[in-house]
């Protein structure tokens, strides 16, 4: 595998590696201005790599190595040596969720798919996609990705598979060859903190009771005095969900409160029995929580990737204001200087966890994919 990166500067791409590489695929990663004012983009990256596909996601801010950067795009093209690429948009809004999720694995399912890199605008239910999905497959290929972002501005998400964009779409990726080593990691670094609870009524992601008890009540007694800042002091106190097979947390934020009907409106789906604890951000802990996501990829071996892609969430750098860096710098020191790294900051996110292959949806993670070839 050969990699190049390059950076959107002066209305043109300025390289930051070397380009002598014949690319399958490229990863644009950018805010969502720039590629909106900046079309051109597109052609010019076509001319430099004509034969590859371009897949182009909005984000909340772009990971190049262990630096973050906003008003630009980052380009990362992968020359695969023996694994094979396939790429198609699916439209979003003409069949529910669910069955996207399905259409999604159906399209690339074959005996020598490897993994399936998802990247898809906002404004759907994430978790309902990959209910179809894992219905199909089962856990049998192992699946990550993310939701596009749009800065702080949360207005508009776009993706694009070859110039074609659209904020309506999901783009995925298929990869094909038994050469192609694929490893995960989904860690948030929250401390739990009270006991753990049930979930007593939900419908979809939203929560109306844990233990018979309304759930936003519960939840202001525990935030005390930040009560008061709700729904933006939420992204402090995320749930913790617990994965009764394998124990695994997976976690789950809150996106807003609904005064009228004592409920809490999640990022994610959640269901009645479901085992919950309340965490809280410690700043240290959340930076070593990316670098725990990273060392999860050297599980099945000890050698450094080819190449990361990290996806972690904008509310991660929204509490780690100014220390954001700090969390790609330890996950550079884990993952080593031999590995390249792309990645952004994103509306949610979608990786596997530890003891089961099936894909699922976290909130205010640190997700990395790492790839490498035989």
């Amino acid at each position: 595998m050969k990699t190049a990166q390059l950076k959107w500067e002066n209305d043109e791409w300025k390289p930051i590696s070397d380009l002598n590489l014949k690319p399958q695929l490229c990863l644009l990663f950018g805010s969502r201005l720039v590629v909106e004012k900046y079309p051109e983009n597109y052609s010019k990256l076509r001319s430099l790599f004509p034969n590859s596909d371009i897949v182009t996601v909005t984000s909340a801010g772009n990971i190049l190595d262990e630096y973050l950067l906003d008003e630009t795009i980052i380009a990362t093209a992968i020359e695969f040596e023996k694994t094979k690429i396939k790429t198609h948009a699916f439209e979003l809004g003409k069949l529910d969720d669910e069955e996207i999720g399905k259409q999604v694995a159906k399209h690339f399912q074959s005996e020598d798919l490897s993994n399936i890199l998802i990247f898809s605008c906002s404004g759907i239910n994430a978790g309902n996609i990959l209910n179809g999905l894992n219905d199909v497959l089962k856990g049998s290929v192992p699946v990550s990705g993310g939701v596009a972002g749009d800065h702080m501005r949360f207005e508009k998400t776009l993706v694009g598979l070859n110039g074609q964009i659209s904020d309506k779409q999901l783009l995925s990726i298929g990869m094909y060859g038994k050469d192609l080593k694929v490893a995960h990691g989904s860690k948030g670094g929250w401390d739990t903190f009270g006991p753990r609870r049930k979930v007593t009524k939900s419908i979809a992601n939203v929560l109306y009771e844990i233990d018979n008890k309304p759930a936003l009540n519960l939840y202001k007694e525990y935030l005390g005095e930040k009560a008061k800042d709700l729904p933006g002091s939420a992204l402090l106190f995320p749930f913790a969900l617990i994965d009764p097979e394998t124990k695994e947390q997976i976690v789950r934020g809150v996106q807003n409160v609904d005064e009228e009907k004592n409920a809490l409106i999640l990022y994610g789906d959640i269901h009645e029995g479901d085992m919950v604890q309340l965490m809280r951000c410690d700043f240290e802990r959340l930076i070593d929580g990316a670098g725990d996501s990273a060392k999860e990829t050297f599980l099945k071996s000890s050698k450094p990737p080819e190449l990361a892609i990290l996806i972690s969430c904008v509310a991660r750098r929204l509490v780690l204001g100014q220390l954001t860096e700090d969390e790609l710098t330890e996950t550079k020191r884990v993952l080593g200087d031999h590995t390249t790294i792309c990645g952004f900051y994103s509306y949610s996110e979608l990786s596997p966890v530890v003891g089961d292959n099936a894909c699922h949806l976290h909130n205010q993670t640190m997700t990395i994919t790492t790839l490498s070839e035989k």
